[in-house]
């Protein structure tokens, strides 16, 4: 089968070929390159007033929003070296014996190296007086607007469910609208999330349907990143999760084991080792879990819930040279799922279920030219099978079976380099993308059977219908950014990416970048705003059966229900701020408008499993969000954040394939909609505490107002109360719902060789009923989470002495 061709589109013109040939040959000049990430190496030497190097010296990063800390010890030459550090404002705190100790303050935003050298003076024989200086909290010379978080925080999320915990860190970001399996919609976008790991992208839809998460245990920092995306990135830009793995360069031999049990047969095991010798890091992780709760429901019983997945991640670097760094990094996750039943389907005995695979690996090679010159490669590929099986054709009312592959193999290049204010970067991604699909669907139910005027009523067990398809994909993106520095106060954020994209259409595009950042010292006050052309490409589970021509048979309107799904086009505007008040609380503050061009929303296959992506002419999507936090201060820590925003939608559909009863509307232009996850109000708020005996909690809580419903009235008598209860009649959304969940933890025998943690879990405290949806015409229905109890013991061990 040969996919189809977008009228409104053609190949690349000789023009952009000739380009990306130049642009190629160019990088393939230089030498060994890679596509950095949002970290960076702050590094340096300790000294005393004669310049005499001093050994042992301890030093100590720390970030305060984030809460990431990192300590180090000089080596014989007095020299010290931080690796993977997120970008963000920083402290380094420096202490020696029968030294005073030194404090620097900074903000790391290249990957070029940041040297900072510290000279201690020689303490005072009354001394007894060690105060570190606070870290900064203001981004001074960002435009952009995200949310750091650091390993520690990581490890006491409170989970709904094993495996998921990343789902919860995405969702403490203002503007993340709350859907089920752990899908988040970010400031109005349908999942359009990114994972970065270590640089390389994972365009995969990562939710629990789809792929197996990633697993917080391997994680050594994230940044959720909304809004004045750089040009380095591309692809799915509705928010960008840049996540950090850890390193054995950076941890003293240790590991852990870990045992989790709770609700609805909830269980996990776990263990991972790190550590160095010498220039060589390792770290391995494995873990497995289960539930008889996997998915969220379609009703008030779970029936037909069980699944699990298990995980193994591998890392090792090698500083080669004072220049050279290589690292490889392996994985491999599976997850065996049942797709949950509704009460007829239990009741015919259903037996449908699901497995999904997928493995990456990447090489990656950091050199160093000088102390403002640095350039990576990152060589990757990942593979993901995501099957549906019924094989006793059990399913009502329709049988489906799907065979899905796809595979992602790329090159990132690029080189930054530092120049007075200025950090320039510039680099090359090339991907190669083959998919397959296979897919099967019959009729098993006997009122569509017996309805010749149901396009479905042709196809049944004897003559089913089936899809078949093979592609190849292709993208090449060129991108080049810089950040400088004016008057010591503004901060000017350039860029511009340049894409071609060829799976189901060929298309190119060009997307400038601007961002400006302005720091009023006085005032404490940072006023942001930015523009950013942002171009997306459509999902690729199930892209090729969306976009042909064979599903439109199951559509009263024939050949005119399926056309190609284009990328996606936005103009993106954001104005904000961030202030400063006191000594310890920062503010956020961000209001953007997003004007899309065929805006990106996914469909259900009838009544299957089989989800797939279509696009409509245009969207709008507009929204203010706050958020509040608090720097440690005595162990306590705190947040909250609170979005208002609106999506909506315009007709017509101009990509994919519409099944729905409404489908002719959506052909229709002009008509106007709100999209199935506008949801106008939410707020999330944490508060923590950590007691230096070792002992921690946090409360967790969650507002959401409701998404929209299109559910008929008339229906309503025959629902269950409860769920008659969650719907408003009047805005045909769903009712507003608050959940809070606590977590609590303690850490035994915190300074032997082998502490013990010990970790209590509750979610949904007060046991609120809720729905994500119902009725929608393009997600369904699916029932909200009750609540569960967990508790985690976690077993450590570190080398003696450390």
């Amino acid at each position: 089968m040969s996919a189809l061709q977008n009228p409104h589109s053609s190949v690349a013109p000789p023009a952009f070929r000739l380009l990306a040939l130049v642009l190629i040959l160019g990088l393939a000049a230089l030498p060994p390159l890679a596509f950095a990430q949002s970290v960076g190496t702050v590094q340096g030497s300790v000294t005393d007033p004669t310049g005499a190097v001093i050994p042992g010296a301890k030093v100590t990063l720390t970030s305060a929003i984030s809460g990431y800390t990192q300590s180090v010890v000089t080596d014989s030459e007095g020299q010290y070296k931080f690796l993977n550090v997120p970008f963000s404002p920083f402290t380094l705190h420096v202490t020696a014996a029968a030294f005073e100790h030194f404090d620097a303050t900074g903000e790391l935003r290249s990957n070029v190296p940041l040297i900072v050298n510290a000279r201690l003076s020689v303490a005072a024989a009354e001394q007894v007086v060690n105060v570190v200086e606070q870290a900064p909290l203001l981004e001074t010379t960002s435009a952009s607007t995200h949310h750091d978080i650091d390993y520690l925080q990581l490890q006491k999320l409170s989970l709904a469910q094993a495996g998921r915990g990343l789902e919860v860190v995405l969702q403490t970001a203002p503007g993340m609208v709350q859907d089920d399996n752990g899908r988040v919609h970010p400031r109005g976008s349908e999942s359009q999330v990114q994972y970065v790991v270590d640089g390389v992208p994972i365009t995969d839809n990562l939710a629990a349907t789809f792929a197996t998460s990633l697993d917080v245990r391997n994680l050594r920092s994230a940044e959720i990143l909304t809004g004045n995306v750089p040009a380095e990135y591309g692809g799915k830009l509705g928010a960008v999760i840049n996540v950090n793995t850890r390193s054995g360069l950076e941890m003293p031999w240790s590991g852990s084991l870990s045992f989790t049990g709770g609700s609805f047969s909830r269980a996990e095991v776990g263990a991972d080792v790190g550590g160095h010798w010498k220039n060589f890091g390792l770290f391995l992780s494995a873990a497995g879990n289960r539930s008889d709760r996997f998915l969220d429901p379609p009703e008030i019983q779970n029936f037909h819930n069980f699944g699990g997945n298990g995980r193994l991640f591998a890392k090792f670097d090698w500083i080669v040279s004072q220049h050279d760094t290589v690292r490889v990094s392996l994985t491999t996750n599976g997850t065996n799922l049942q797709v949950p039943n509704r009460e007829d389907q239990e009741l015919l005995g259903q037996q449908q279920r699901q497995e999904l695979r997928d493995d990456a690996q990447s090489f990656a090679w950091y050199h160093v030219f000088n102390n403002r010159t640095v350039s990576d490669v990152v060589l990757y590929r990942r593979s993901s099978t995501a099957r549906l099986l019924d094989p006793n054709a059990t399913g009502f009312p329709f049988v489906a079976q799907q065979a899905r592959h796809q595979r992602s193999e790329g090159l990132r290049v690029s080189v930054s380099h530092q120049r007075g204010t200025h950090n320039f970067k510039t680099g090359l991604q090339v991907i190669r993308i083959p998919l397959r699909e296979d897919f099967l669907v019959a009729t098993t139910d006997p009122a569509i059977l017996a309805d010749p005027t149901d396009p479905a009523s042709a196809f049944t067990l004897a003559n089913p219908f089936q899809f078949s398809a093979r592609r190849t994909g292709k993208e090449v993106s060129f991108f080049v950014q810089d950040r400088f520095t004016l008057g010591g106060r503004l901060t000017v954020d350039l860029g511009l990416r340049v894409d071609h994209y060829g799976i189901v259409v060929e298309e190119n595009h060009v997307s400038p970048r601007a961002g400006l950042a302005y720091f009023v010292k006085k005032t404490g006050t940072v006023f942001r705003a930015s523009y950013n052309r942002l171009f997306q490409t459509p999902p690729v589970e199930n892209l090729l059966l969306s976009s042909s021509p064979e599903g439109a048979v199951f559509s009263p309107l024939g050949a005119g229900a399926t056309r190609a799904v284009p990328p996606e086009e936005q103009n993106a505007y954001e104005v904000g701020l961030q202030q400063q008040l006191g000594s310890r609380i920062r503010v956020d503050i961000a209001h953007y408008v997003k004007n899309i061009r065929n805006y990106s929303d996914k469909d259900q296959f009838l009544n299957t499993g089989v989800i797939f992506p279509i696009a409509i002419a245009r969207g709008d999507a507009r929204g203010t969000e706050i958020r509040v936090d608090l720097a440690a201060i005595r162990g306590w820590t705190a947040f909250v954040s609170y979005a208002n925003a609106k999506a909506v939608a315009t007709t017509p559909l101009v990509g994919g394939l519409f099944l729905g009863e409404t489908s002719s509307d959506l052909l229709l232009p002009g008509f106007q909609f709100n999209a199935d996850h506008d949801q106008r109000n939410s707020g999330h708020f944490g508060l923590a505490h950590a007691h230096k005996s070792g002992a921690w909690f946090s409360v967790t809580g969650r507002h959401d107002s409701g998404v929209p419903s299109d559910f008929d009235p008339a229906v309503l008598p025959t629902l269950d109360p409860a769920i008659r209860a969650q719907l408003d009649e009047v805005r045909f959304r769903i009712r507003p719902r608050t959940t809070l969940d606590l977590a609590a933890g303690y850490e035994l025998m915190r300074d032997s060789a082998h502490p013990i943690t010990l970790q209590f879990n509750l979610q949904n405290l007060f046991n609120r009923f809720y729905l994500f949806n119902f009725e929608s015409v393009f997600s369904g229905t699916h029932i909200g989470r009750p609540r569960e109890v967990s508790g985690r013991v976690i077993f450590h061990f570190k080398s003696a002495g450390k």
